[in-house]
């Protein structure tokens, strides 16, 4: 059974930019034997996060979300969990990612919270700008996915400016970054499938209160 790849397409539109660069992604990986979904954020839509991690940050997971694990996310979560792989792409709004992109960002702590469901799982980040700013959100991309376990492939860092272009078939330059990165990904996945990578306590366990005259380890 090949490995599953995922991309995650945080564009308004399915028919974009955005969306032929994934596309570009997930061929490459399909070429390498790969099992390739193409997710748009659009088609699933879900509640912004409630923020309930600063209120009780023990009950934020994601069969324990305030909002509920199936709330449309949880459809979302099941997808990007069971994944060998994810490309996240994004659209460049106001030198950032989109807010569908941030929103999906910040519903994922609920999947890193309470343990790093996501531990050692290769990613490729993408990012198409009208003219600058995909370097800034393919940063504000890969910190939080870091934190949350997620190991960017060589290469796997993807931005395409489109400047007036009909498609970008026209920049050979983009192509055949986007075939390294879903090549690359594909590698990374089979080779780091089944690794037990190390992982902290949750950190909220750090935060929980003592309780009276029991001492600490």
């Amino acid at each position: 059974m090949g490995l599953r790849v995922l991309g995650v397409n945080a564009s308004a539109r399915t028919d974009g930019f955005t969306a032929e660069l994934l596309d570009e992604v997930l061929e490459a990986a399909r070429r390498k034997g790969a099992k390739t979904e193409r997710l748009d954020l659009v088609k699933h839509p879900f509640p912004l996060c409630a923020g309930n991690y600063s209120l009780d940050p023990a009950s934020c997971g994601p069969e324990t979300c305030v909002q509920g694990p199936w709330d449309g996310f949880g459809r979302v979560a099941e997808r990007i969990l069971t994944a060998d792989a994810v490309v996240f792409a994004t659209p460049v709004y106001w030198f950032s990612v989109s807010a569908r992109m941030k929103a999906l960002l910040e519903r994922m702590t609920s999947m890193e919270n309470q343990g790093l469901l996501n531990l050692g799982k290769p990613m490729a980040l993408l990012a198409v700008a009208e003219e600058e700013g995909a370097s800034q959100a393919l940063a504000q991309m890969l910190l939080p996915l870091s934190y949350m376990g997620f190991v960017l492939a060589p290469l796997g860092l993807v931005y395409a400016h489109r400047r007036g272009k009909g498609s970008l078939k026209e920049d050979l330059e983009v192509l055949e970054d986007a075939r390294i990165a879903g090549e690359n990904l594909v590698l990374m996945a089979e080779r780091l499938k089944g690794t037990p990578f190390q992982e902290p306590l949750p950190s909220y366990q750090y935060r929980l209160p003592k309780l009276p005259g029991v001492a600490a380890d």
